[in-house]
């Protein structure tokens, strides 16, 4: 049977052994973890809190919970990015840098609660305990939240009032994002059993018992998440998901499709699968830009593509304030001020700018653009680089990456930061791949210890 050291399995594990202990957190390191993930699973509830109010008040809960969490942990949890990103965007917000605050007072709330809740995701990692507790709250809680939009869906169409998921949501594309994240979560659950079944040499009578009981979660997250993005009617953001998954499933099972005495078919998929993901991403992108589902075809909507004449109205706005751009939140003003009769239509259409780049050009110049890539960058450099490394858990590192990879082909046919919650749920992400992959620095000194059995 093979070996696999103790932090492999750390995260969506077994129950540990008493030799864990060391890595069991306290109890008030789990309550608010677990207070977040509750928060989050009530911002979806409360429609994404798009609402400025919904938004304002969750995000105050969220920060709140975040300081309350990194006080429990101790300074030691502390690290400079935390502390210069929360004096970032408190200056930014405090000198009107980034737009008045009644103009952009919504979006820096939305903002410092995604710094927020990445905090919460970061110290949570660092006490397995808590990261077990926020994954499991945060699986159940999204099976809750699909359940409820599944069942608003049913009773609503059988009324024929409409479908009731398409109405939560501003434009399909939003539904997309979320259900999406939501159903790369579940499947990073069901490849982690699967992973840890091979490695542990069960036999195959006994992998459908250890799926259904350690995996349970993560087969309903997967197929109801993946039902509510059926029925939301987003084309491209089905495609782009399926790619995601199909990657993601290639990527976590590679060395078990091409290991020794493989059968023709595991060796035939690990040829094929990643073409056809990225065949499906591709479609995905491109359906996004040829099509579009906010606006109906015919009469207005002019020669060019709809995404073209967005590209072209705010980028000429862009030109008036190449460096800092019209202020956060500014996005429907200078959609009203860029309006014209040739593309009345497509800028009336909900959705803004259909483009994450292109907003933050908009409303922060390069400025805020520049600040949000670096930013990224950053913590997809650690992440990338503690692949390699055997003494941590990789599931939360490639969930980090493929979920970054999903938002990356939003961003590029839809406003996919539009909708708080799910720019909430990955940073949640985000935050703890970054935690995990800090276990890979010498300074922290874990022992490896045999698993059991």
């Amino acid at each position: 049977m093979i070996q696999i050291p103790a932090q492999a399995a750390m995260g969506w594990s077994s129950a540990p052994s008493p030799s864990d202990a060391g890595a069991r957190a306290r109890l008030r390191d789990l309550i608010p973890a677990i207070a977040a993930v509750v928060a989050l699973t009530l911002a979806h509830f409360a429609y994404g809190s798009v609402q400025p109010v919904a938004a304002l008040a969750l995000s105050a809960l969220l920060t709140a919970i975040a300081v309350v969490m990194i006080v429990a942990a101790g300074p030691k949890h502390v690290t400079t990015g935390m502390l210069a990103g929360a004096g970032l965007i408190v200056l930014v917000g405090a000198t009107g840098l980034m737009g008045p605050l009644h103009q952009a007072g919504t979006s820096l709330a939305v903002l410092f609660a995604a710094g927020a809740v990445w905090c919460i995701g970061y110290v949570a990692a660092r006490h397995r305990s808590a990261l077990d507790a926020i994954w499991s709250v945060l699986i159940w809680g999204s099976i809750a939240y699909c359940i409820w939009m599944f069942a608003g869906h049913v009773s609503t169409a059988s009324t024929n009032q409409g479908l009731a998921i398409r109405d939560a949501f501003e434009t399909p594309a939003n539904a997309a994002v979320l259900f999406g994240l939501m159903a790369v979560i579940g499947m990073a659950r069901v490849l982690h059993i699967v992973k840890q079944m091979y490695a542990e040499g069960l036999p195959g009578s006994h992998m459908i018992d250890r799926l259904l009981r350690a995996g349970l979660g993560g087969l309903l997250l997967l197929t109801l998440s993946l039902t509510c993005l059926a029925i939301s009617g987003s084309g491209p953001g089905m495609l782009m998901t399926a790619g995601i998954l199909i990657g993601h499933f290639w990527w976590d099972l590679l060395p078990i499709l091409t290991r020794n005495g493989s059968g023709l078919a595991a060796r035939l998929a690990a040829f094929v699968l990643p073409l056809v993901a990225v065949g499906l991403a591709a479609w995905g992108v491109t359906q996004g830009w040829l099509s579009d589902e906010t606006i109906a075809p015919g009469i207005g909507q002019g020669e060019l593509l709809p995404n073209i004449q967005r590209i072209e109205a705010y980028m000429a706005a862009w030109a008036q304030s190449p460096a800092l751009g019209h202020g956060l939140g500014s996005i429907e003003a200078i959609a009203a001020q860029q309006q014209t009769l040739a593309n009345a239509k497509v800028m009336l259409a909900p959705g803004q700018a259909h483009n994450v780049y292109v907003t933050w050009l908009v409303e922060t110049g390069l400025a805020g653009l520049g600040v949000l890539v670096l930013v990224l960058t950053a913590m997809h450099a650690r992440i990338f680089g503690a692949l390699g490394s055997r003494r941590i858990p990789r599931t939360f590192l490639r969930l980090a990456i493929v979920a970054s990879v999903l938002m990356f082909l939003h961003s590029v046919t839809d406003s996919s930061l539009d909708l708080p919650s799910a720019v909430w749920l990955y940073a949640l992400i985000l935050g703890a791949a970054c935690g995990v992959a800090s276990a890979s620095r010498p300074a922290r000194r874990e022992p490896l210890l045999p698993a059991k059995g």
